[in-house]
């Protein structure tokens, strides 16, 4: 199919509500770049623009580096998917479950509650208040917020989406590992991709090229530093470009960073999503969108203050579709136009 890169501009810049589009469009073939695009402004007091190779922040978009991370261990011998929870890291958790195993918690299914209730309160900034953002720089530093909670459900019974099942595996991708958790995802995810733009930089120590994340209040745009953590960790908020999206699907997909048996697994429909999910099934750290047993796609998807993303791998087109934005909410609307015009 031609690409038909006047129309695909015209759609981007016609992005409106519930707000323009600030942020990059990426669209390869295999290795072949079909589009790519930059629109808006990365920091806007300096009216700096967005490029193809500006840092964004991805929020949830980044649980797939999570599971390589928990995968890469577990072909090292080091870990198993049946391994229980409480075998790997030394922390008590009194009222969890003790049968709650590593498959669980990559599959959102391990029942516990999470630190972050979205269908309680949604406001994720609001967790900030009382544990001070700039305080949380690893996942030990996530207990307070939900290490003493009850269960939800057993282990198993279904799944529910849930921020704190990767917060423990942060934990024990530590404890395996006897490193940083974001030591080791740096090494054996972003080096072996060739992922060199991508990190988990803190707020205060931004590189080069990097977007600020904005939020709107009325009028006004503020960044999202004091709505999130400052440095992103197992469950999110790792930087990275819309091209190193595309070098990590090919790394992932050609058994770069993986083993055949380990990346079948990981891309393999563990458990039937539910709710008002774009995606009928997710697999270790991804959602897959099947249907009548065809894969549409496998995607990663990220929402935070200031923050959207979503990534796609399509594989009947072998097509990866990255769009990826420094604002809230124009990423999801201008993904559905994108991918209708794509045929995607």
């Amino acid at each position: 199919m031609k690409i038909d890169a006047v129309r695909l501009r015209e759609c981007i810049r016609d992005q409106a509500e519930p707000e323009p589009f600030s942020g990059v469009v990426h669209l390869t073939k295999g290795e072949e770049v079909l589009f790519e695009e930059g629109l808006g402004l990365a920091i806007r007091a300096e009216r700096i623009p967005n490029t193809v190779d500006t840092r964004f922040q991805t929020a949830s978009g980044c649980k797939i580096f999570t599971s390589v991370a928990v995968c890469r261990l577990v072909e090292q011998g080091k870990l198993s998917f049946d391994a229980l929870l409480s075998e790997c890291v030394d922390v008590t958790f009194p009222n969890f479950a003790p049968e709650i195993t590593i498959h669980h918690l990559l599959t959102h299914s391990s029942g516990i509650t999470s630190y972050f209730e979205e269908d309680v309160d949604p406001d994720y900034e609001a967790l900030w208040r009382d544990l001070p953002m700039y305080r949380v720089r690893g996942p030990r530093d996530f207990l307070p917020l939900f290490q003493h909670k009850s269960m939800k459900f057993a282990p198993g019974e279904r799944f529910e989406y849930n921020d704190g099942g990767y917060i423990l595996l942060g934990l024990v991708v530590e404890s395996v590992a006897g490193v940083d958790f974001t030591t080791f995802v740096q090494e054996n995810v972003f080096m072996a991709a060739g992922m060199l733009d991508s990190g988990y930089f803190a707020a205060d120590r931004l590189p080069e090229r990097t977007a600020y994340a904005y939020i709107k209040d009325d009028d006004a745009w503020r960044t999202n530093i004091f709505a999130v953590p400052i440095i992103g960790g197992a469950d999110g908020g790792a930087y990275t470009t819309a091209p190193d999206m595309a070098r990590f699907w090919r790394a992932l997909t050609s058994e770069r960073l993986l083993s055949a048996d380990l990346k079948s697994q990981l891309l393999e429909p563990q458990i039937v999503t539910t709710g008002d999910s774009a995606s009928t099934h997710y697999g270790y750290g991804v959602w897959i969108d099947q249907a009548e047993g065809s894969m549409r796609s496998y995607f990663v998807a990220g929402f935070d203050p200031g923050v959207a993303m979503k990534s796609s791998f399509y594989p009947e087109e072998n097509r990866i579709l990255t769009v990826i934005g420094n604002t809230s909410h124009a990423v999801w609307p201008l993904c559905e136009k994108l991918e209708a015009l794509l045929g995607l």
